[in-house]
């Protein structure tokens, strides 16, 4: 039998988990509420917009995404934004990777400085890299380039990468790495074969991490991009004031269609990313 001291316990415990999940119900309410808003609004028209008649469109109007496409060509500047953040991305995981496995496995001199001076960049502002990057850039002969932009958004997205992959190599026991090399695998099919399926985890969410970085950065983009058909789409965003005047359905149809993308890849890879987020909580 269940004495009343457990059922008052377990009463309680029922009490306080409704109103935990009720405050944290209604904080994710009160932050999603801006982009709710901003998807809703981009089906109305621009008087509702301005006057704040109304929460749900009326009426109901497709026009600003009509507008987004077809005056300043908004698809355009996503491609764009999409060979950064996807080719970004990939850099910036392939060189993590190869960096973050033998800094995890192999002991040699030297070692504990590379990690510190890798995830020491971590702690570095963005602001600081500016001239750095700049003149670096330049240099290269990569200044105003689609590949320049894809190599300095790898190279600001490996830190944290790095940091990353090798905490989750430490993680990961060497056992069935060490099984594959008796076996007869060489140094590579180990790491191929062996190692980088037991990480897809871990990747999939430094990835997802990266490519909304690299998706939703303006600073970088702004600093080294000039010609018009070389920018992202943050840069088109920033100036869609003077792009559409008074538009603003068309600004916040082309907001909308920006956030989905990255939301998209999120559901995406949600199993993944929740494996890798949640990844060495239980032993």
């Amino acid at each position: 039998m269940i004495d009343s001291g457990t059922v008052t316990i377990r009463r309680r415990s029922a009490w306080t988990n409704t109103l935990i999940y009720g405050f944290l119900g209604i904080v994710a309410l009160l932050a999603l509420t801006p982009t709710v808003w901003v998807m809703l609004s981009s089906f109305k028209t621009g008087e509702q917009i301005f006057t704040g008649n109304g929460f749900w469109p009326s009426p109901f109007t497709t026009q600003g995404f009509v507008d987004a496409f077809t005056q300043i060509h908004l698809h355009e500047y996503m491609l764009n934004t999409l060979l950064y953040a996807g080719l970004g991305t990939v850099g910036a995981l392939a060189s993590a990777f190869l960096a973050a496995y033998p800094l995890a496995r192999f002991s040699f001199r030297g070692r504990n400085a590379l990690v510190a001076l890798f995830s020491l960049a971590l702690a570095l502002p963005l602001v600081g890299l500016a001239t750095p990057v700049f003149f670096v850039v330049r240099a290269l002969g990569l200044f105003d380039s689609q590949i320049g932009m894809v190599i300095v958004y790898s190279a600001l997205q490996f830190p944290f990468t790095f940091v990353v992959l090798r905490a989750f190599l430490l993680a990961t026991p060497p056992e069935l790495e060490e099984a594959a090399m008796i076996d007869g695998a060489g140094y590579f099919t180990t790491l191929f074969r062996v190692v980088l399926p037991l990480t897809r985890p871990a990747l999939a969410t430094v990835a997802v991490v990266a490519f909304v970085n690299i998706w939703n950065e303006f600073f970088f983009a702004n600093l080294l991009l000039v010609s018009e058909e070389n920018r992202n789409v943050q840069l088109v965003l920033a100036g869609f004031k003077s792009q559409f005047g008074f538009n603003v359905t068309g600004a916040v149809a082309g907001a909308t269609l920006v956030m989905l993308v990255p939301i998209c890849l999120f559901l995406i890879l949600q199993r993944q990313v929740i494996a890798g987020l949640t990844a060495g909580a239980v032993k």
